[in-house]
């Protein structure tokens, strides 16, 4: 029996309803003032759709009948008429949960989540609800490959999931981990535990003025096809994981595959991206030390020698075009003398770096001695900082400004103030080759 909506539920707004029989029929009787307006669905989505409206219909007409053995009916009737007698039922309504080897003991090997393999849900760590750190145990438990994505790695989180991530190593597991050192949330000792205990594979964005990456999300893949993901809010942190607010949507490979293809792309870009460098303790531990605790605030001067292991820094489109034109300008024009013009915010001092990368390595092919004028020690500093990041000279340049003075001056970041104590005119005229 057809179950047609009722006039009633209809009221004015957006909808994204299948056009049937007796849905034009509750549309009849609604009043006058009212246009329905129809759109034709796409073929590529056609299948999409069309399963999904009959799917619902299937499952009313099956919730509606009580008996099981009358369910069954149903289903085989239906699937004999799809033509599909591989997906008809046997007898009783079950699923198969697992396929594992044979034990004597006879105990189950692959632990299973709350939540069911083919469903999206919400994790709140609310009260009488599966935790986030319970459900991760149990999906790390059960997973051919494990993704992260996380902008803070905390000791104490890693606490929590150790016997599942020490497990994940003995199977042999590729688990990749992707992280950074923004505000410098990040502990070092837990991801040097990462690397050496659990076998992971690290890349860290180095990134300090503002993060690339702020996603806390874990992808789950199997062989037997049924992926999982979570998304949300919470970090590798113990709060996060066990009792804080946090909101985290589970997704499925089932239920949701998609989102799940896409979440897969997406880790893939990010891995292969130059913003993301590979991380060994023995190598770079020192360097991950220095960029948390520059991240962090915790050391004030700009004295800190950085290594960023290959991180190169890469122009934006606008950037791209800026340099294009300062570049035809000396060429084409002989006009060495340029001024850049911008709003706030667009990169202007990342464009300045970039144009004297190139110069020194691809136009004059030699180091040029740099002058850089701002009247602030903090644009200095941040600006010295630009400097070596995008030459990857974690020692370039000296600040002559708040009682620091350059020892070499051949690269310097000096305040107006300084300079004028200084005398300018103490300096040969072509004592800087660029400014």
């Amino acid at each position: 029996m057809a179950c047609l909506p009722a006039v009633a539920e209809f009221s004015e707004g957006v909808y994204e309803k299948v056009r049937t029989v007796g849905l034009d029929e509750a549309l009849a009787s609604l009043a006058s003032e009212y246009r329905p307006d129809f759109l034709g669905v796409d073929p590529a989505d056609a299948p999409d759709v069309l399963a999904t409206h009959v799917a619902e219909a299937v499952r009313r007409a099956i919730a509606s009948e009580p008996e099981p053995t009358r369910r069954v009916v149903l289903t085989n009737e239906l699937l004999t008429t799809l033509a599909a007698p591989e997906e008809q039922l046997p007898g009783a309504i079950e699923h198969l949960v697992a396929l594992t080897r044979q034990l004597t003991s006879g105990k189950p090997t692959i632990p299973r989540p709350v939540t069911p393999l083919s469903q999206a849900a919400l994790l709140t760590n609310s009260r009488d609800e599966p935790s986030l750190s319970a459900e991760l145990r149990a999906e790390l438990g059960s997973a051919d490959r494990v993704d992260l994505l996380c902008a803070f790695i905390r000791w104490h989180g890693l606490r929590v999931l150790e016997e599942p991530l020490a497990e994940l190593r003995l199977r042999g597991v590729p688990f990749r981990v992707l992280t950074t050192t923004y505000v410098g949330a990040t502990e070092r000792r837990a991801v040097d535990e990462l690397v050496r205990r659990f076998g992971a594979e690290v890349r860290i964005s180095y990134e300090t003025q503002a993060t690339r990456l702020h996603a806390k999300a874990w992808l789950f893949r199997r062989n037997s096809g049924y992926d999982t993901a979570f998304v949300g809010s919470s970090n590798l942190s113990r709060s996060a994981l066990v009792d804080g607010l946090e909101w985290n949507v589970r997704l499925s490979g089932v239920a949701t595959p998609d989102v799940i293809r896409k979440f897969a792309a997406t880790f893939d870009t990010y891995w292969e991206s130059n913003a993301f460098v590979s991380y060994d303790p023995d190598r770079h531990a020192d360097d991950l030390d220095d960029a948390l605790a520059y991240a962090g605030n915790r050391r004030a001067t700009t004295s800190t020698v950085v290594s960023l292991a290959g991180l190169e820094v890469r122009p934006l489109p606008h950037q791209e075009e800026i340099l294009e034109a300062l570049d035809a300008e000396r060429r084409l024009h002989d006009r060495h003398r340029n001024l850049v013009v911008a709003a706030t915010g667009t990169g202007k001092t990342v464009v300045a770096a970039l144009d004297y990368r190139r110069l020194i390595h691809e136009t004059y092919a030699t180091d040029l001695s740099l002058l850089f004028v701002a009247h602030r020690k903090e644009i200095l500093e941040q600006s010295l900082r630009t400097y070596r990041e995008t030459l990857a000279d974690g020692s370039f340049g000296e600040v002559y400004v708040g009682g620091a003075r350059p020892e070499r001056w051949r690269h310097v970041f000096a305040s107006v103030q300084s300079l004028s104590s200084y005398g300018v005119t103490n300096l040969p005229a072509d004592h800087f080759t660029w400014s």
